[in-house]
């Protein structure tokens, strides 16, 4: 009954969709993909593989400095393995080596993914490697475009808008998840020694890092955080307000997962910024909800 309750406040056309997405999806963000080509689908399983594989070089790495001499030569096999998807398309050195590769090489006549999208998300886990804090907002904005805007990129050629304007989407849109995803994770990421806040931020609001590391909650911490989310809010707007001038139709996965985590931040906020205790997350009936609305924004018919 209470699922309802929520429901009939939606529009009568997002209703519609609502009912259509709760049948045909069992997990989290299949609804934002499942209308999807086989082709396209596909082409997500390799970006989010690769995102995986060099992610996990630098987190599963061994302890130490044989770990370090590990993860840096693993980043590299693959800064190879991409040149030679890209290079073999030209007669270069020869083909990939790894199926994995094989398969973006396979794909990229179809998606045209930029190669600088690959380059810089293996930039972006080497930044991971060599530091657990950023000083300012502009570092720690280099860090989030490479892990997060670069991947986005690569995924607007799959969902089929490449134009300027899709490509400013994917940027803001990327720094806004990541954002929240930071701000969600700050006890996670102390846990493991990091700290993605900015060091200029902490010092403003007289936050020490060790505050952090030791999940001090207090009025200090809460007004950063709500600094914090101030930015991630300011990326969600532009991203919203550039997707006027892009496929809105074409863009509507990256759209559903926007709005999820812009619920999430939402949440982050209506805790009060508690994210030490608390770990924000939708439940699925939520994100069935934001689902609808950006579909029945985008005039999109679900059969």
């Amino acid at each position: 009954m209470e699922v309802w309750t929520e429901v009939g406040r939606l529009p009568r056309m997002a209703v519609e969709v609502w009912q259509r997405l709760a049948k045909r999806s069992s997990s989290n963000f299949k609804f934002a993909f499942f209308f999807l080509g086989k082709d396209q689908r596909d082409g997500l399983k390799l970006v989010y593989e690769f995102c995986r594989v060099v992610d996990d070089i630098v987190d599963e790495r061994p302890p130490g400095p044989v770990g370090e001499a590990t993860a840096r030569e693993g980043l590299a096999f693959w800064r190879s393995e991409i040149a030679r998807v890209y290079e073999d398309a030209r007669g270069g050195d020869g083909p990939p080596q790894t199926d994995l590769g094989r398969g973006i090489a396979r794909t990229l006549p179809w998606f045209n993914y930029p190669r600088h999208g690959f380059d810089e998300i293996i930039e972006g886990c080497r930044m991971d490697l060599e530091r657990s804090t950023y000083p300012d907002f502009d570092e720690l904005r280099t860090y989030c475009y490479r892990v997060a805007s670069c991947v986005g990129l690569l995924c607007i050629g799959i969902f089929g808008d490449q134009s300027e304007a899709a490509q400013r989407y994917a940027v803001h849109l990327g720094l806004a998840l990541q954002y929240t995803n930071i701000l969600r994770d700050v006890a996670e990421d102390a846990a493991r020694g990091r700290i993605y806040l900015p060091e200029s931020l902490l010092v403003r609001h007289g936050v020490d890092p060790q505050d952090v590391f030791h999940q001090r909650y207090d009025a200090r911490f809460k007004a950063l955080a709500r600094d914090f989310a101030d930015v991630a809010e300011q990326e969600y707007r532009q991203a919203w307000k550039v997707l006027r001038e892009a496929n809105s139709r074409a863009l509507i996965p990256a759209e559903i997962m926007g709005r999820t985590y812009y619920g999430i931040l939402k949440q982050i906020r209506a805790g009060d910024f508690d994210v030490f205790t608390k770990r924000a997350t939708l439940r699925r009936r939520d994100k069935l909800k934001v689902a609808a609305m950006a579909i029945a924004r985008s005039g999109l018919t679900v059969v």
